[in-house]
């Protein structure tokens, strides 16, 4: 079976000859063809040149498009973006909205034209026309909650949930449609899309907060491409521990969740069983930095072997650092190779 037989396999219930094989790999791209992840992010044929590499060098099985995710939408929306010489991860400069402001003079980017959007799109195109055909590659996009979080300022945006929350809901009607565009841009070049929503994790919103105010905008977007647009495959990722947020989550309509290396992947599991939801699993970065190839093969395979139980199980990373060595990456991999 080739990436994307696998993943068709457990979006249909039936088991695959092994796990599906997704590792985060953001700036970790950059290394791979020896360059910074700031001149990465700004260079279309660079950005698919690394994604051919990370293909051969990890046989992952979904590809992402994307190197500093959070701040292309808030830069397509005006934020200015910092970037780097060394190896550190591009990142907003300064908020440009502040709680309570006017959002009026918000106006939806183009796609085509705004920013560093173009970059990925261009980019996604690519390899999908080079790659699409034996792995599912899938454009990044920020949620509703994480953009307005690079709008505002993350501490600003979690007062705001509590003094100015029909505040807050008009800024994430409008994020929404953000979303919305970015990824009918990326579905329109024939990739598919994955939603990254991490700035709504525990503890920095409170379930309470997430259920009343930021799950339905998550929930209109996904929505919108799974039923308007027809996604078989809307992944929907909060990162870090979840495991009292799953409800809600799955409350969005996604049908694919992270159980982030500090959630519980017994309580999804079982939460999920007899579910044609799929869960990704992941394993800690940080230990994938300080423990030796054998034990990383290892833990691999007990991580592996918990999510037999569940078809539409995925074996993957936190975010790798820059420059991990590629040995560790394969050896998660190899960690599947006796399931």
């Amino acid at each position: 079976m080739n990436g994307r037989e696998r993943i068709q396999a457990i979006l249909a219930g039936k088991r695959p000859d092994r796990p599906p094989f997704a590792p985060a790999v953001y700036e970790h791209k950059a290394a791979l063809v020896g360059t910074s992840p700031s001149i990465l992010a700004r260079d279309p044929r660079l950005l698919e040149q690394a994604m051919v590499c990370e293909a051969e060098a990890y046989d992952a099985d979904m590809l992402t498009v994307g190197v500093d995710v959070y701040n292309v939408e808030a830069e397509a929306l005006g934020c200015p973006v910092r970037f780097f010489e060394s190896n550190d991860v591009p990142s907003v400069e300064r908020p440009i909205l502040v709680a309570g402001g006017d959002l009026g003079r918000l106006r939806l980017p183009d796609p085509e034209r705004s920013a560093r959007m173009p970059v990925f799109l261009a980019a996604g195109e690519a390899v999908q026309a080079r790659l699409g055909k034996e792995k599912i590659i899938r454009g990044a996009l920020s949620g509703p909650f994480s953009i307005a979080c690079e709008l505002v300022g993350p501490a600003e945006m979690a007062m705001a949930l509590i003094d100015r929350p029909e505040w807050v809901s008009g800024l994430l009607a409008f994020t929404s449609e953000v979303s919305k565009a970015y990824g009918r841009a990326f579905i329109g070049r024939g990739l598919g899309i994955i939603l990254f929503d991490s700035h709504a994790a525990p503890p920095l919103v409170s379930p309470s907060l997430y259920r009343t105010l930021i799950l339905p905008a998550a929930a209109a977007v996904i929505g919108y491409f799974r039923g308007a647009l027809g996604q078989g495959l809307v992944p929907y990722i909060i990162g870090g521990d979840t495991t009292r947020l799953l409800e809600d989550i799955l409350a969005t309509g996604t049908n694919n969740v992270l159980c982030d290396f500090k959630a519980d992947l017994e309580r999804f599991l079982d939460r999920l069983a007899g579910s044609p939801i799929l869960v990704r699993a992941n394993l800690d970065p940080r230990f994938l930095e300080t423990a030796p190839a054998e034990k990383i093969r290892e833990k691999a395979a007990e991580v592996a072997s918990a999510g037999r139980r569940h078809p539409g199980f995925i074996l993957g990373t936190g975010i790798l650092s820059y420059d991990l060595p590629p040995e560790k990456v394969r050896a998660v991999r190899d960690g599947l190779s006796n399931f």
